[in-house]
């Protein structure tokens, strides 16, 4: 699945860090999205994850998040495409345009979302 977001909506409080990508543009009815969550206020909390709707979502699941200056990659489990159903949802691409400051705060909330587990990779 590859899309442009022209969404990114990112929200960091004492409980909770979340990060929206979306395209409501190319298909208004059907918008491409990728939300990342994880309950920061509890230490050992696992990350969760949306591809457009909640029938796509998982916690923990992911092998790898790669983020760049204008780029997201991530790469899904092998059994948890198979269960999604969508052999599109195995790599997920996103291009981006983002300033320099949204760019620091998509990395550190990212950092937030998946500072208990290793599949983050910032270029």
């Amino acid at each position: 699945m590859k899309f442009t977001a022209f969404i990114i909506e990112p929200d960091v409080n004492e409980q909770v860090a979340n990060l929206l990508f979306a395209d409501p543009e190319t298909n208004p009815d059907e918008p491409s999205v990728l939300m990342f969550s994880r309950a920061i206020e509890f230490e050992d909390s696992v990350y969760y994850f949306e591809i457009n709707d909640q029938s796509n979502s998982s916690y923990g699941g992911l092998e790898s998040v790669r983020v760049s200056r204008n780029r997201l990659e991530v790469k899904l489990k092998r059994e948890l495409v198979e269960e999604f159903g969508n052999e599109d949802f195995g790599q997920v691409e996103i291009q981006f345009d983002a300033d320099d400051e949204m760019y620091q705060v998509i990395v550190e909330t990212l950092q937030r979302i998946f500072e208990s587990s290793d599949v983050l990779e910032v270029k």
